[in-house]
């Protein structure tokens, strides 16, 4: 009876799934991000898309971003919020309804959320409107 280390070896010289690289890993998942903006993806959605583990997917990404990849996703979705509140015009959009669009259903949380990495809560940008 072989011993672990036997059959990983084994395992590794045994054609099967191609190995790919962390940059293809990375590509791969920030290539589908524009796509998937309507809603939001869990991390698990981001292991299947890229064939990897969740382990391995949150070491790529810690490594080529220093977070991870739960944290970039939603710094992603609070930056395209705000350029969506930026260009957005006060009297026929509501923050609501914007964040809505990028999947936000806690206007409260998303709000504190916003206030923090941006210094001022959504409803000022959009209060600010394209002319300024």
């Amino acid at each position: 009876m072989p011993n672990r280390k036997a059959k990983a070896a084994q395992s590794r010289s045994t054609p099967g799934r191609q190995r790919i690289s962390r940059r293809e890993i990375i590509t791969k998942v920030l290539k589908v991000l524009p796509r998937k903006e309507n809603k939001p993806l869990r991390l698990v959605d981001l292991c299947k898309l890229a064939g990897v583990s969740e382990r391995t997917l949150r070491s790529i990404f810690l490594e080529t971003f220093g977070i991870g990849p739960c944290r970039y996703l939603r710094l992603r979705r609070l930056h395209l919020l705000r350029a969506a509140l930026a260009v957005a015009t006060p009297s026929h959009a509501t923050v609501a309804g914007i964040a809505a669009r990028f999947g936000y259903s806690d206007c409260g949380r998303m709000a504190t959320e916003y206030h923090a990495l941006f210094g001022e809560y959504p409803s000022q940008t959009l209060s600010r409107g394209v002319n300024e």
